[in-house]
């Protein structure tokens, strides 16, 4: 039997579908690598109404070419009548969990990945007005310390020289166990094989002094990371319950720049247009502190409701026409800023981890997370090479030059 899995949403959800994969081929199955398969699974989404909406097409499409579908993730854990309409055709699936009969807790590859996602931690209690997903996953749970490392072990023995670790909130790890993120990256420093350590995405108010300093002397740890915004009014913020304020994410950003000793630092980040209640002047507060930061690469999305959130009581729900042209508005300014950005690197040295070969060379991602593009050479892939940064492209890639 041939089964194939497909995933919407998060890097956790990709971690959670590669284990659901290698616990497949524990029981027996034959993973599909050309799209032609017995069983698939839907590893479904509910952060937007857009994600839910794919995954929907998705099934239906797999139901009607007579596939048995088996559906799993937050949209059916939010929602027990999501798949109703595709009944008896498919199989659902609330807890990831019962799909691992084979009861594997620890991935050793990562299909289709030159870096693989490692999950630490899930659930979240930061509430925030707009999001659902604590209400689907729950409370922090965090992974054993040793479980972790032991798995990243695996993953370095296999050949994966960068490790994201991922997690719902990322940086609540630790917090039902005692442990600590800090604790656990000093750990993966000794780690054969393993060259680079990445965050996927960590909330400000769990940056610290003492993480921030301690993952700038971590030499391993890569020069990036992904703050999430949402928004430049501290009027929305308030509203959204995100629990800082512009000031304060403006300090930390600087404070962080400042212990750079290499001065290339990056930040990407995630914002919302369109929440409740936002005006033009709200928008524009947006527009201006993405400026001033200067991140490398923004993820805009508009506002959702979310059925069961605080936000979707609100008043002043801004219409869906104007939340395009915001997000169009928005996208326009942020490639802008974002080349700006990549044309500082032109002459400066980049590691890049070769991901991919192209017609042309390869392509890769470097330390700060700049995707690059160069010539010349033979079997990189998965290989970390030196590139010096030339030119940017329409694409916003980095072409560069290989050094040596």
């Amino acid at each position: 039997m041939k089964a194939a899995v497909k995933t919407f949403g998060c890097k956790v959800n990709q971690y959670e579908s590669q284990l659901i994969r290698e616990n497949l081929e524990k029981k027996g199955y034959t993973l599909s690598q050309d799209g032609k398969a017995d069983v698939v699974v839907v590893n479904t989404c509910c952060v937007t109404g857009k994600a839910e909406k794919e995954a929907r097409s998705f099934i239906r499409k797999a139901v009607a070419s007579g596939k048995r579908v088996l559906v799993t993730g937050c949209a059916v854990r939010k929602q027990n009548s999501f798949v109703d309409s595709f009944s008896p055709y498919v199989e659902v699936y609330p807890d990831k969990n019962d799909l691992l009969l084979s009861g594997l807790r620890t991935i050793s590859r990562f299909d289709n990945h030159t870096r693989a996602f490692v999950k630490i931690e899930d659930g979240c209690e930061n509430f925030c007005t707009f999001c659902i997903i604590p209400l689907v996953r729950g409370r922090v749970r965090s992974r054993p310390e040793a479980e972790v490392v032991d798995e990243v072990r695996q993953l370095a023995a296999n050949g994966y020289k960068e490790v994201v670790l991922t997690g719902i909130d990322l940086g609540a790890y630790g917090r039902d166990t005692g442990e600590s993120l800090l604790s656990l990256m000093e750990k993966m420093r000794s780690i054969e094989g393993l060259q680079r350590l990445r965050l996927s995405s960590i909330e400000v108010f769990h940056l610290k002094d003492e993480l921030t300093q301690r993952l700038l002397d971590n030499e391993m740890f890569c020069r990036h990371l992904h703050i999430p915004l949402q928004s430049g009014s501290d009027r929305i913020l308030k509203m959204m319950g995100r629990g800082y304020t512009i000031s304060e994410y403006l300090k930390k950003i600087e404070n962080i720049r400042k212990q750079d000793r290499t001065g290339r630092f990056m930040f990407t980040t995630d914002v919302m247009v369109g929440f409740p209640g936002e005006d033009g002047e709200d928008f524009n507060l947006t527009c201006k502190v993405l400026e001033e930061i200067g991140f490398l690469r923004v993820h805009i999305f508009r506002y959702s409701r979310r059925e069961g959130t605080a936000a979707c009581l609100l008043d002043r729900q801004v219409p869906e026409k104007v939340k395009k042209e915001r997000e169009g508005q928005l996208a326009d300014a942020v490639k802008k800023m974002c080349y700006n950005v990549k044309k500082g690197f032109a002459g400066r040295s980049l590691e890049v981890l070769v991901e991919k070969e192209t017609e042309g060379g390869w392509e890769g991602y470097s330390s700060e997370y700049i995707p690059v593009a160069f010539s010349g050479g033979k079997d990189l892939l998965n290989k970390i090479v030196n590139v010096t940064g030339k030119e940017v492209v329409k694409e916003g890639l980095v072409i560069g030059t290989r050094e040596g």
